[in-house]
């Protein structure tokens, strides 16, 4: 489908790229918001609220974290316990497919 591009260059350009650089992932989420806004009104859906306080949490914690420690990246800290779930939800040959898929849009790119 068409939102899967866009999807996959706002999580991979927005957040993943940036790391723990709080202000290269503002900026670069920044640079992607009209894309972003684009998404959200051609394809209507609602966040349940448990997710956005899930999302503020998380936020408040990596501010707590990167107080403590500047060089703290919460993807690398959280990559672990995420592979282990992806791979429980969509299975490893999944979750290896997709990760090819990737490397082989960013390398076009």
């Amino acid at each position: 489908t068409e939102l899967k591009p866009i999807m996959t260059k706002i999580l991979t350009e927005g957040l993943l790229e940036s790391g723990s650089n709080l202000h290269a992932r503002k900026r670069k989420l920044m640079d992607i918001s009209n894309e972003l806004n684009e998404v959200f009104f051609r394809y209507p859906f609602s966040v349940p609220p448990f997710f956005a306080l899930v999302t503020r949490g998380l936020g408040l914690l990596e501010g707590i974290a990167l107080s403590g420690d500047p060089d703290f990246d919460i993807f690398q800290a959280s990559y672990p316990y995420a592979r282990r779930r992806a791979v429980e939800i969509f299975g490893a040959r999944s979750l290896r497919k997709f990760r090819l898929q990737t490397q082989l849009t960013q390398k076009t790119q």
